[in-house]
């Protein structure tokens, strides 16, 4: 097999939709993760069929397997008709393309941090209206339930 036959370490992370950083965490931290073929200098190269099989098993791996495995199905205990999940429904859906593909676009957009991002989801602290406002536009989403749960609980407390 030829060099360039081969994917180096920025070719694994794009088709394991990652940063090279975690390229090198996972050859470094996970056994299942394929060895280099060879070598072109110093960098790592492998092979393509190695890659594929990595992401295939990766993608099937048990619930309690290290590691993240994409959300498909949510679970029974969550509310579908809650704001936050019909929020990210939309995002997976494609809804904002092709500038709201994942949450992290949107917390760009929206010009949040992951951290106030996290609490509007989880009702916590409450969306403001120009937030709102570019959900509704940008995913063509129903945004008049998405303080609900968290005017719900100041009620509950009065």
């Amino acid at each position: 097999m030829s060099d360039q036959e081969l994917l180096d370490s920025a070719q694994v992370a794009a088709r394991l939709s990652v940063t090279i950083g975690t390229v090198y965490k996972l050859r470094t931290e996970d056994e299942a993760f394929p060895s280099p073929v060879r070598y072109q200098g110093r960098s790592p190269l492998y092979s393509p069929a190695a890659i594929d099989t990595f992401i295939a098993q990766r993608s099937t791996r048990e619930p309690s397997a290290r590691g993240r495995r994409p959300r498909l199905t949510l679970p029974d205990s969550v509310d579908k008709d809650q704001f936050s999940e019909r929020l990210r429904d939309r995002i997976a859906a494609g809804a904002g393309t092709p500038s709201v593909t994942t949450q992290a676009d949107l917390i760009s957009i929206l010009g949040l941090n992951s951290v106030t991002f996290g609490q509007r989801m989880r009702g916590r602290t409450r969306w403001k209206d120009a937030e709102l406002s570019v959900i509704a536009d940008r995913l063509d989403l129903d945004v008049t339930d998405a303080n609900a749960a968290l005017n719900a609980a100041r009620a509950a407390k009065q």
